[in-house]
């Protein structure tokens, strides 16, 4: 399982439990489902054993994470920039 798949599967346990995250592999695995990728596979077994909450619950906290994966990247790279420049600016 790689690493993001590990992430979305902690949400899942989070908010539904961790023998409900059980439930839903199994699910997944009988329907021939990859049980180690949780976007259009298990989280299809998740809507069925629990329904669409844990499947929402998983999906907003996974925009949220990105876009602050995403806004943390732009800072870098504006600091980064910044830092540049006055370096730069010194050598005048």
């Amino acid at each position: 399982m790689d690493e993001r798949n590990r992430l979305l599967f902690a949400f899942a346990a989070y908010n539904a439990d961790p023998a409900s995250l059980t439930k839903f592999h199994r699910l997944a695995l009988k329907e021939g489902l990859n049980p180690n990728v949780w976007f259009g596979n298990v989280e299809h077994a998740a809507a069925q054993v629990a329904g669409i909450v844990t499947v929402r619950y998983v999906s907003n906290i996974y925009k949220y994470y990105i876009a602050y994966t995403l806004a943390a990247e732009r800072e870098a790279a504006a600091n980064a920039a910044r830092e540049q420049g006055v370096d730069g600016s010194d050598q005048k």
